[in-house]
């Protein structure tokens, strides 16, 4: 839970700034796009640091950096609070960006650390809800503050939470009773891990690794690119008002909610390549919803189904990740954030691109007949590679 709650800090932090960004253009006199620069300048540090705290998590206890790094972005959420110009505050958010990046992937690796496998899906997915509550609450709960109390009140709730998640965190971790955080507290690892060069070239020898990676990746351009254009879809297609559009595009996270309370049936009755392939069809029948729709009405239900089907494949893909590489987990998991950071930023603007030229329709289209294919293949993958297991357990020694 206390792993959940730092995720939703991350989370909210990185959502807060869309809906503030006409306010910030006013509030410094300049343009929306040099506004935009709060957004993309976190993305950007949030992406890129995840290859480093992967392997420092490795060698010095993944819950002691994450406790650090949220305290820094605390830190630098109220630095961004108190700025007294537009490049200050898009400073303090590349920083908070950075030191956000912390608290996902490694609270991952230490759940694949303290957890056994074949419990770890419904576990993974009772966390995401920490995620996907605060990726919801930081979109339209930044618009809120900023109506009724002003933009800056919502970096300093921000700050409050960052900084409250690390105290909890931190205390915990002195409870007696407590889980310990080594680095050699993972079940498999035995021996120090070895350098991150040489952990990353064995992930590339590994063809299993090499699977999920590449399709987190082609899911973060299939299916991002095609969400990230949904407000933008409603305001141009049926002329929605951007408070409008916004909530109806926020609703992805509740749809994620929906599958994490339902995890553990929906595993049980469907397994990891069932939920595989249902998360693909889940998402490319949203996609329809949208191509067919005569108002904007039916997009809430579409948007609904789109976070159901991507949690769906997504958390099945989480869950084989933390299995990569036991003795090295925090460098598995750090090239698979990795890989779904860097698809979204391809997805996003290829699929602006296409959107420009070619229209909305063929987005939703593309993205629809893509995550059917990725959901189908990494489903048999999954079922291909649970008989050689079972093969291998009956084989006499």
């Amino acid at each position: 839970m206390l792993l959940a709650v730092c995720a939703f800090a991350s989370a909210a932090s990185m959502r807060l700034c869309d809906p503030l960004l006409p306010v910030l253009a006013q509030e410094f006199d300049t343009t929306l796009s040099a506004a935009a620069a709060t957004t993309t300048g976190f993305a950007l540090a949030y992406g890129s640091t995840q290859l480093f705290f992967g392997p420092l998590g490795d060698r010095v206890g993944r819950l002691r950096v994450i406790v650090v790094a949220i305290a820094i972005a605390a830190a630098s959420s109220v630095a961004c609070a108190i700025a007294p110009s537009l490049s200050l505050l898009i400073t303090g958010r590349v920083a908070t960006g950075a030191f956000a990046a912390a608290a996902i992937p490694l609270s991952l690796g230490w759940i694949g650390d303290n957890v056994r496998f074949e419990d770890r899906q419904p576990i993974l997915a009772r966390y995401l809800i920490g995620q996907m509550l605060g990726m919801t609450t930081g979109q339209v709960g930044g618009g809120v503050l900023a109506d009724l109390v002003g933009w800056r009140f919502a970096f300093w709730v921000i700050a409050l939470l960052f900084a409250g998640a690390a105290v909890m965190l931190y205390r915990s971790m002195r409870q007696p009773a407590a889980a310990a955080d080594a680095p050699s507290s993972s079940v498999a690892a035995t021996q120090p891990p070895a350098g991150f060069i040489r952990q990353s070239l064995g992930l590339a020898t590994d063809r299993w690794a090499l699977i999920v990676i590449g399709t987190v990746t082609l899911e973060g351009i299939l299916l991002f690119g095609a969400v990230a254009l949904v407000p933008s879809y409603l305001q141009r297609v049926f002329e929605t008002s951007p408070s409008v559009a916004g909530t109806v595009s926020a609703l992805f996270g509740l749809g994620g909610m929906f599958y994490a309370m339902n995890a553990r049936r929906l595993i049980t009755r469907l397994g990891p390549a069932g939920l595989s392939r249902s998360g693909g069809f889940l998402f490319a029948a949203a996609m329809l919803v949208l191509i067919l729709q005569p108002a904007w009405q039916p997009a809430i239900f579409a948007t609904l189904l789109a976070g159901l089907g991507y949690y769906m494949l997504h958390n099945t893909l989480q869950t084989q990740a933390t299995q990569l590489s036991p003795a090295a987990r925090g460098a598995a998991i750090a090239w698979f954030a990795t890989g779904l950071w860097l698809g979204q930023g391809v997805g996003v603007s290829m699929a602006a691109a296409v959107a420009q030229r070619h229209g909305f329709l063929l987005v939703f289209g593309a993205s629809a007949l893509g995550l059917v294919a990725l959901g189908l293949g990494f489903g048999q993958a999954l079922a291909a590679r649970a008989r050689e297991q079972a093969r291998q357990r009956q084989a006499p020694a």
